[in-house]
């Protein structure tokens, strides 16, 4: 039976981001230093940069909203007053531009299998986590690689306002594909305690993609793929 939808996680299940996310953002901040004589020396810079993740962690990790803006509160306010109010505004739009200027790639199989299964009539949705990069942002590398036309629904932490595992980032992207009832929904994702503790307490079948990362300490899914290709066949529609 071909399921009401299938919702996926985006990083490390359809797309990876190696290391070097501080090293974009450190010469997008460069030029603006450069460009406006700022007094902020390299190890303030190079500090503040590998807080910010830092930060995003703790917070994404309790739940608590932590996005390019509240990044940004914690960049001025270590840089005190060293910069000022159009200092603020020039270092915020390169954080904004160096966020579509990130390395990213697509995961192996991707693009064939949403291909697949969209072709096949079944619902696609993305329910997606977001970090100091918005969902303005990952729309973007979605459409580069070829994705996002496959995806009937796009629900984004920094848009719905939660992060998952709460519910109401999988009812946003499956409301968005007309599914009201998430039992029989299918969840493909990497984490745990996110993609798949939150899509099981909602009555979803669970799918861990391992293929990039191999989460440990959480619920285990109520399936484990190495690969994406595997899933068409795990859903009956190979």
């Amino acid at each position: 039976m071909t399921p009401p939808a299938v919702t996926f996680d985006l990083w490390n299940t359809l797309l990876v981001s190696p290391p070097g996310g501080i090293n974009v953002r450190r010469a997008f901040w460069e030029s603006v230093i450069d460009d406006r004589g700022l007094d902020i020396p390299p190890d303030l810079l190079q500090s503040v940069l590998e807080m910010l993740p830092a930060r995003f962690d703790a917070e994404w990790r309790a739940g608590r909203q932590y996005r390019a803006a509240e990044a940004m509160d914690d960049a001025y306010a270590a840089f005190g007053d060293r910069v000022g109010s159009a200092d603020r505004r020039a270092l915020a739009e390169a954080f904004d531009r160096a966020s579509s200027e990130l390395v990213v790639d697509v995961v192996d199989g991707a693009a064939e299998v949403l291909a697949g299964l969209a072709g096949q009539g079944v619902a696609l949705g993305l329910v997606s986590d977001t970090s100091l990069s918005a969902g303005r942002h990952l729309r973007g590398y979605l459409m580069a690689f070829g994705l996002y036309n496959h995806l009937g629904s796009l629900a984004f932490s920094d848009e719905v306002g939660v992060y998952k595992p709460e519910p109401e980032i999988f009812r946003a992207a499956l409301a968005g594909l007309g599914v009201d009832n998430p039992v029989g929904a299918i969840h493909v994702g990497d984490l745990r305690r996110t993609d798949v503790a939150g899509a099981r307490a909602l009555g979803m079948t669970t799918v861990r993609f391992r293929g990039v990362v191999d989460d440990e300490g959480g619920p285990e899914a109520d399936h484990v793929i190495d690969r994406l290709d595997a899933l068409p066949a795990l859903l009956g529609l190979a």
